[in-house]
């Protein structure tokens, strides 16, 4: 190798590499785009319509608050759940679904889901899965990645199950902050027709929080937005689920939590790989 052509080998690996490294990043944290399956950060339509979330949740205190301040507008929201935290209060969990609103996988420790192994995704959707059917959710079982991350083996995965991946357009980002001015200024400035808008009813305590919710769905109200689930406004975009992608997951969980019932599920210690 002559001169020039290494000076030009030893520049470019480096920016090659720096560069393929920032388009990995960059594509883990779109809320719009993925490789591979269906993800939705909001649906196209004219009517004005949007979708609150809630996530990382079940947590006492917390999530009784937001219950109650949708009771008390009357709003339906959906709230993606952790399956650690599904365990620890079942009950909590089971009300939000009694109360009308809708539940959502959102793993079940709530690691980000990248440059992990594929059997390592499958146990955490599968789990939470199973702890969801086992609290009372029926039907179409919507996925949202923890943090929002994902390279290719996630979207693979969804894939393959048939599975739909919700993201977020109107993001409050109460995970950072909880001055209630930015936390509503945040959400008011980037909400649509057909915005899925996040919050956060998991974690530390949010006071800031609970106030944003307030007065977002009563600003929301007066612009006369209608309030429904992720499920709704994905029909009313034209999207609807498979009924042969809901009733295959509805099966698989239905084997995990069969499997756990009896002491010796898929990826226990005897090694049963879960399928």
């Amino acid at each position: 190798m002559n001169r020039k052509r290494w000076i030009r080998w030893a520049v470019g690996t480096p920016l090659v590499a720096l560069g393929l490294l920032v388009g990995l990043w960059q594509l883990s944290r779109s809320w719009s785009f993925q490789l591979l399956g269906e993800l939705y950060d909001r649906v196209e339509t004219t009517e004005k319509v949007v979708a609150l979330t809630f996530d990382d949740g079940p947590r006492p205190g917390q999530t009784e608050a937001v219950l109650g301040i949708l009771k008390r507008h009357g709003v339906k929201a959906s709230f993606f759940m952790v399956g650690e935290n599904i365990e620890r209060n079942r009950e909590l969990a089971a009300r939000v679904l009694a109360e009308g609103h809708q539940l959502g996988n959102h793993s079940y420790s709530h690691h980000r889901l990248i440059f992990k192994s594929p059997s390592f995704i499958r146990e955490e959707i599968d789990k939470t899965d199973a702890l969801l059917r086992e609290v009372g959710v029926e039907g179409e079982s919507l996925f949202r990645a923890p943090y929002g991350k994902k390279l290719v083996v996630l979207p693979w995965l969804l894939k393959q199950g048939g599975r739909k991946h919700i993201t977020f357009d109107a993001v409050s980002r109460d995970d950072e902050t909880q001055d209630v001015d930015l936390l509503t200024s945040r959400v008011m400035e980037s909400v649509r027709p057909g915005s899925i808008i996040l919050f956060h009813d998991g974690g530390r305590n949010k006071p800031g929080t609970l106030q944003a919710v307030d007065i977002v769905i009563g600003r929301l109200r007066a612009q006369e937005y209608r309030f429904v689930t992720v499920s709704e406004l994905l029909t009313l975009g034209g999207i609807t689920p498979a009924a042969e992608t809901t009733a295959r997951t509805a099966a698989r969980a239905r084997r995990r939590a069969h499997r756990s019932r009896r002491g010796g599920g898929c990826g226990d210690r005897r090694g049963r790989r879960c399928r």
